[in-house]
C-alpha cells in the first residue's frame, strides 16, 4: 500500500519491528510507504521499499545499498560543505534549491538567522528541497556555534571557552551544552563546528578566546564534556548534534602568534597539545577538523593536507574513525602556510589530489562548482574512486545514525519556545557571573554609595564586544546599560573622548573604564605583534587618572593583555573575558556586589611584551614572574 503526502505528514507508531520501535516519519516531497503496518519514506519515489529506506536494517547495510545507487557526481556532492547566509527574513536564497535538489550538497554551514522560528523554517525548506532530489538524501546543516546557538538572534550565547575555563566547572559546562543541544535540535542544526580543543600557550594568537585555557587536563575535561553532551552520549544517535573538534593537531602554538603560521612544537610538547583531542576521540566525536598550519613536528605540509597528520597520527595512532572535515578556505590556507616556509603552491589540482590522498572526507567552504573538477580528477584516475567511496561511506553512516533519513524536519512553533527560553538565559547569566575574575581590588569594590559614576570606553556600549567572534548580531544589555540599571545615582557615559572623560571624571565618585579589542574571528584588530592596550585606551585611562578619581578597569579579554599600568594605577581590575549576551548584567552584578566574583585566570598575564617574546609558544605556564599567575583570582571575602 502506498500513501502520497503533499502536506506535512508525521506519524509515530508504538509497534515494534526487528530493529526496534517505529520512528517518527515525516515527508513533504515524496510518498510514504506502509509495509507490514509500519511506515517508511519512499525517498527515491519508486513505490518500493529499498534497503536504504528501511530503518529496521543495520546502518552498514543501508549505507552500502545507498552508496551503490549513487552516481559519482552525487558522491562528490556529499563531500562538500559550503556556507550560505539566509536572506534578511531568514529564508534561504533561491540558488539553494539547486544546491540541495540538483547537486546533492552533503553539508551546509549557516549564519545570521533573525530568530528561532525563521531558522526552523529555513532548515525545513532546505530539507524539503533535499527530499525532492533523485535519492532524497538529507543535508546536515552546521553552525560555527562556538558558545551556544550564536548565529540565531535570541539564542543561547554563553561565555566563550576562555571564560568557561575561568570557571573550571565541568557540570556547569554540561548544563550549558545540554541547553545548547536542545536549541540546535529545535531549529534543525545537526552539526556544531566545535568544541575548540586548542590550548592557549601562545598569548599573541588571535584565537586564544576560543581556547579552553592553557591547562591541558582541564581543557581535556571540558572538551570531553562538550562532545558527550552535544552528541547525547558516546557516538551518534537521533538526539545528537555532531561535534567537529578543532583544530587538529592543536593550533595553539602558532609561530609568533600569527594565524596560519607554522605550529611550532616538539614531539613532546605536541603530546601536551593533543590531550584534549585524545579526550574528544575517546568520547566519540563525530568529526575532527585539521588546521591550515604546518605542524613542524610532524610534516612540512599543512595539517589539512598531511598524511602524517591525518593518517599516521589521527587515524592509526589515535584510532579516529569519524569524518575529517577541512577548515574553510583550504586552498588559500595551504598556500598561506606554504608562504611561511618559502614553498610556493599554485596548482589547485595538486591541492585537491593531495587533500584527498591525505584522507579528508568533507571539504569545508567548498564551492558546488568543485563537483565537476573533482569528478574529472576521479575519471582521469588521479583520485581513486575508492577514496571517494571511503569518505561518502562515513558521511552516510553519520546521517543514518542521526535519524534524518526518517525525519529531518522540525516544528517552528516549538523552536520559538525553546530557543532563548528564560531557563536557558538564566543559565547563561550564571555562567557569565561565575566567569568574572577579580585580579585587583583596593577595597573600592563592591561599589557602594556612589552617587555619580562615569562609564568610559567604546566597548562599554557595544553588544558585539560582549559576545565576541563567531556570533551574529544579538539583542542584549550592554555594560553601560547594565550599570545604569544597577546604580543608585547618576551614570555618565563617554565612549571615546579622553578630554571629555577627564572633565566628567572630576565630578564623579568613580570611573568604570572598559578596555579590550573589538569583536573579531581569526585576526585580532591590534595585530599579533602586541598585547598592549591601544594608545586611545591608554590615553583615556591616564586622562581620568590625572583627576584622582578612582578607576575600576573592566577587561573584555580575548587574549592575555598587558595590564601593568592598570595594576599600578587602577583601584580595581575585573577580567570579564567575552561573556556572551548576559555579560553586561553579569559585570554590573559583580561591580555592585550582587554577586561575589569567583573566576580564576585560565592563562598567565604578562608584564610586558619582552616577557611574551621570551616565552615559548608551545609551553604552558612558562612566563617567569608574570603580572598575574595562572589560577589567580580574588573574591570579596579575601
Amino acid at each position: 500500500m502506498r500513501r502520497h503526502l503533499g502536506l506535512l505528514f508525521a506519524l509515530a507508531i508504538a509497534a515494534f519491528a526487528v530493529a526496534g520501535a517505529q520512528p517518527a516519519v515525516e515527508s513533504k516531497a515524496k510518498p510514504i510507504l506502509e509495509v507490514d503496518g509500519l511506515l517508511f519514506r519512499d525517498l527515491n519515489g519508486n513505490g518500493a521499499l529499498d534497503p536504504y529506506e528501511d530503518w529496521r536494517l543495520p546502518v552498514a547495510q543501508r549505507v552500502e545499498d545507498l552508496l551503490s545507487r549513487m552516481t559519482l557526481e552525487e558522491k562528490v556532492g556529499q563531500m562538500l560543505h559550503p556556507t550560505f547566509i539566509p536572506r534578511p527574513d531568514g529564508s534561504p536564497p533561491p540558488f539553494m534549491e539547486k544546491w540541495m535538489r540538483d547537486l546533492g550538497i552533503g553539508f551546509v554551514l549557516v549564519r545570521d538567522l533573525p530568530g528561532a522560528r525563521a531558522a526552523a523554517e529555513c532548515m525545513n525548506q532546505l530539507q524539503e528541497w533535499c527530499e525532492a532530489s533523485r535519492l532524497g538524501i538529507p543535508v546536515v546543516i552546521s553552525m560555527d556555534s562556538i558558545h551556544g546557538l550564536s548565529y540565531v538572534n535570541g539564542g543561547l550565547v554563553y561565555p566563550h571557552n576562555l571564560g568557561l575555563a575561568a570557571i573550571g566547572d565541568v557540570e556547569l559546562v554540561r548544563e550549558l551544552v545540554a541547553a545548547s543541544r536542545e536549541e540546535h535540535l529545535a531549529v534543525g542544526v545537526r552539526m556544531t563546528l566545535s568544541p575548540n580543543a586548542d590550548l592557549a600557550t601562545e598569548p599573541r594568537w588571535g584565537r586564544v578566546y576560543e581556547c579552553q585555557g592553557e591547562d591541558a587536563e582541564l581543557a581535556a575535561a571540558l572538551v570531553r564534556t562538550q562532545v558527550e553532551t552535544y552528541q547525547n552520549g558516546k557516538g551518534l544517535n537521533p538526539e545528537s548534534i555532531i561535534t567537529c573538534v578543532k583544530h587538529f593537531p592543536g593550533a595553539g602554538p602558532q609561530m609568533d602568534g600569527v594565524d596560519m603560521a607554522p605550529i611550532v612544537s616538539t614531539l613532546e610538547t605536541l603530546d601536551y597539545h593533543l590531550k584534549p583531542f585524545v579526550a574528544a576521540i575517546k568520547a566519540g566525536t563525530g568529526s575532527v577538523m585539521p588546521y591550515y598550519s604546518i605542524p613542524l613536528a610532524l610534516d612540512m605540509m599543512a595539517a589539512l593536507g598531511s598524511r602524517a597528520t591525518l593518517q599516521d597520527l589521527l587515524r592509526e595512532k589515535l584510532g579516529f574513525t569519524g569524518i575529517i572535515t577541512t577548515d574553510w578556505g583550504m586552498q588559500f590556507g595551504i598556500r598561506q602556510s606554504g608562504d611561511f616556509i618559502g614553498r610556493e603552491i599554485s596548482n589547485d589540482e595538486a591541492l585537491v589530489i593531495g587533500i584527498a590522498d591525505a584522507g579528508v572526507d568533507v571539504i569545508g567552504g567548498a564551492s558546488p562548482r568543485d563537483i565537476k573538477d573533482t569528478v574529472r580528477l576521479v575519471e582521469e584516475g588521479k583520485i581513486p574512486v575508492e577514496r571517494i567511496d571511503d569518505a561518502v561511506r562515513r558521511i552516510l553512516e553519520a546521517k543514518f545514525k542521526l535519524g534524518v533519513f526518517e525525519d529531518p524536519y522540525v516544528d517552528p512553533d516549538l523552536a520559538g519556545e525553546i530557543v532563548g527560553s528564560p531557563e536557558h538565559q538564566a543559565l547563561s547569566l550564571e555562567a557569565a557571573r561565575r566567569s568574572m575574575t577579580l585580579i585587583k581590588n583596593d577595597g573600592i569594590l563592591p561599589l557602594k554609595g556612589m552617587e555619580r559614576i562615569l562609564v568610559a570606553g567604546l566597548r562599554a556600549g557595544d553588544m558585539d564586544s560582549l559576545t565576541g567572534g563567531w556570533t551574529s548580531k544579538q539583542d542584549g544589555v550592554t555594560i553601560v546599560q547594565a550599570v545604569e540599571a544597577a546604580a543608585q545615582g547618576e551614570v555618565y557615559y563617554v565612549p571615546d573622548d579622553p578630554q571629555e572623560a577627564k572633565r566628567v571624571a572630576q565630578e564623579v565618585d568613580v570611573a568604570i573604564v572598559v578596555v579590550g579589542e573589538p569583536a573579531y574571528q581569526h585576526n585580532p584588530p591590534w595585530g599579533a605583534s602586541t598585547l598592549e592596550l591601544t594608545s586611545s585606551q591608554q590615553e583615556m585611562l591616564e586622562a581620568i587618572h590625572e583627576t584622582g578619581t578612582p578607576i575600576v578597569v573592566v577587561v573584555l579579554l580575548a587574549r592575555p593583555y598587558i595590564l601593568t599600568w592598570c595594576a599600578e594605577n587602577a583601584a580595581a581590575i575585573l577580567v570579564a573575558y567575552l561573556p556572551g549576551t548576559q555579560g553586561g548584567i553579569a559585570i554590573a552584578d559583580v561591580l555592585f556586589g550582587k554577586v561575589n566574583p569567583q573566576g580564576k585566570l585560565p592563562v598567565q598575564l604578562p608584564r610586558s611584551m619582552d616577557q611574551v617574546l621570551q616565552q615559548r609558544g608551545d609551553l604552558p605556564f612558562d612566563i617567569v614572574d608574570p603580572l598575574y599567575e595562572h589560577g589567580f583570582g580574588l573574591t570579596y571575602e579575601g
